[in-house]
């Protein structure tokens, strides 16, 4: 059986230009292409790559994709402990919502569960090595 994994994932935004600058300042994007494929408005934030099984991850403006709390939340890892320090300031400077506490996993994980800047529930997520 094959392992199951993401092959791309689609945000759901009511304003596509807030949402694309929250997302590139947050994760430190710069190539952010743009797609008109009416209905939808795409922004690719990262591209699938299917030879090491990486989901794509976009911004999508259409009639089908609604921003919503308490849907499926995507967890992306920034790396560091600092990354994430970094990403949080980055969330609330551009209408994010930190409305819960950093949850530390006792394991080198430190988790988050925050609402971006269109209502979605994401979570970030970070690693440094104990000891």
């Amino acid at each position: 059986m094959p392992k199951l994994y993401p092959s791309w994932i689609e945000i759901p935004v009511k304003d596509l230009e807030r949402a694309t600058a929250f997302y590139r300042a947050v994760f430190g994007l710069t190539d952010t292409p743009l797609y008109d494929d009416p209905p939808a408005k795409i922004v690719v934030l990262l591209a699938s790559d299917k030879s090491i099984r990486q989901p794509g991850v976009s911004l999508v403006l259409s009639p089908l994709h609604h921003p919503a709390d308490g849907g499926v939340v995507i967890n992306f890892h920034v790396d560091t402990h600092a990354a994430l320090a970094a990403a949080l300031e980055q969330v609330k400077a551009l209408g994010g919502k930190l409305d819960h506490e950093m949850v530390d996993m006792d394991d080198g994980v430190h988790y988050i569960n925050l609402l971006d800047c269109e209502g979605n529930r994401i979570a970030l997520s970070s690693y440094e090595e104990i000891g």
